[in-house]
């Protein structure tokens, strides 16, 4: 049995999609991540409390609040615009992590 195209790591659109957006933060806003592959969706790790997840269609990520019932709420971007996206989710990162400076850069920028 030969395997298809879509079974091969790193030719499927998920996986497609999160080296695109990890190429994108780390060139645009020095963010390094890390990239796992799953079936049908892939993750870009970037810290413990950022986790971006793709099925190749969307990406979204947590933004840190939840409902008043407990659950999370998320923000989301299309894979079209991978620049945008990686602006948004270098907002949320710095945030995390507390830098007002640079949460002021990535907006201005």
């Amino acid at each position: 049995m030969t395997a298809t195209r879509w079974l091969v790591p790193g030719l499927r659109p998920a996986d497609k999609a999160a080296e695109q957006l990890q190429a994108q933060l780390h060139a645009a806003h020095r963010i390094a991540s890390e990239v796992r592959h799953g079936d049908g969706v892939a993750l870009v790790l970037i810290s413990t409390d950022l986790v971006v997840w793709t099925d190749g269609d969307i990406w979204w990520w947590w933004t840190g609040h939840t409902t008043g019932r407990g659950r999370w709420i998320y923000n989301h971007a299309s894979t079209a615009n991978a620049a945008t996206a990686a602006r948004r989710i270098a907002f949320r990162y710095e945030e995390i992590r507390g830098n007002v400076r640079a949460v002021r850069a990535v907006l201005a920028g």
